[in-house]
């Protein structure tokens, strides 16, 4: 702005200087408007761009037309010319001015703006992560008794110990589940995982979760771990716990960005939030956090299905 101001004090002072060879002058002053103007249409067509890509407004200023003077015609004509060009260019500055300033004003709402919306999706994320909207999960606080002794008194927590002893016909259902034997001792983590899949199929959720928490408490770092968190938030989401399985699914990709299953896991996380009936840009940022991290490494049927949920829910 102040270059601008500048640059209108200095052809003002031009336009009023004394003629010292009019007619020489004359020519020299209207040489230096020439490229004054020419320089101004650049600013113009830069400011423009700068503005949202507004059109550019036709310049008023015009070449001059080529006339020769007569021999001995006043200086004062062309003087005369020059102040009305002058007034033309500190018009024209004018109204540059004016749009600088607009153009200020659109970016502070567009920083605004931006910075309301960082700020919103800052505050879900950091809920989701920490579980805010989530009960909280017990993990083998209340491991499952290894004989039948008698009925629960209490309530159970998320990833109920059961009561199978309460009911004799739950009972029956636990025990049809074959455990693995072979090589998957008790005391092994292929056990645990293997038991509670094969619990969770049989639709016996309490103990199906049961057996992948411990899972979760003895062998944190196996090498199915991955697989495990992702059984059981898929445990949880049957068992009609969606927000329990959301924060599963996150901890398991957040934790475990490289294991084997940490796409479903966000797959999984997009489903848990259709179940909670959460706002569709939640659910479209778990689909858009999936293409960023995996992309070209989803398999088929992954991409298809993060595909349709894109689809369904207009993401962009």
């Amino acid at each position: 702005m102040r270059k601008f101001a500048m640059m209108a004090l200095i052809v003002g002072g031009l336009s009023v200087a004394g003629p010292v060879d009019a007619q020489s002058s004359g020519q020299s002053l209207d040489a230096r408007m020439t490229q004054v103007e020419k320089r101004l249409n650049t600013v113009e067509r830069v400011i423009s761009r700068q503005n949202g890509g507004a059109p550019m407004v036709q310049p008023e200023i015009g070449p001059p037309d080529a006339t020769v003077s007569a021999a001995g015609t006043p200086a004062s004509a062309p003087l005369a010319d020059l102040q009305a060009r002058v007034a033309s260019v500190e018009g024209e500055l004018s109204g540059l001015t004016n749009r600088v300033e607009t153009a200020e004003y659109r970016l502070r709402q567009l920083e605004a703006d931006f910075a309301a919306y960082k700020k919103d999706t800052d505050a879900r994320l950091t809920a989701l992560e920490n579980g805010k909207n989530a009960a909280p999960i017990a993990v083998t606080e209340t491991p499952a008794p290894a004989k039948p002794t008698k009925p629960a008194t209490t309530t159970p927590k998320p990833g109920p110990t059961p009561a199978t002893d309460a009911d004799p016909d739950r009972a029956a259902r636990v025990a049809a589940v074959p455990k693995p034997t072979g090589a998957d001792a008790p005391d092994k983590g292929t056990y645990a995982y293997n038991y509670g899949y094969r619990l969770w199929k049989a639709q016996l959720y309490p103990e199906a979760e049961g057996q992948l928490e411990k899972f979760a408490t003895r062998f944190p770092k196996h090498r199915l771990t991955s697989r495990a968190q992702n059984v059981l938030g898929l445990i949880y989401l049957d068992d009609d716990k969606a927000r329990e399985a959301a924060q599963i699914f996150y901890e398991n990709y957040s934790k475990l960005p490289d294991g084997d299953r940490a796409p479903d896991s966000l797959l999984n996380l997009a489903k848990s939030l259709i179940v909670m009936k959460r706002p569709a840009g939640d659910i479209c940022q778990v689909y858009k956090e999936l293409g960023d991290v995996y992309g070209d490494k989803l398999n088929t049927a992954q991409k298809a299905e993060a595909d349709k949920g894109r689809a369904t829910y207009k993401c962009r």
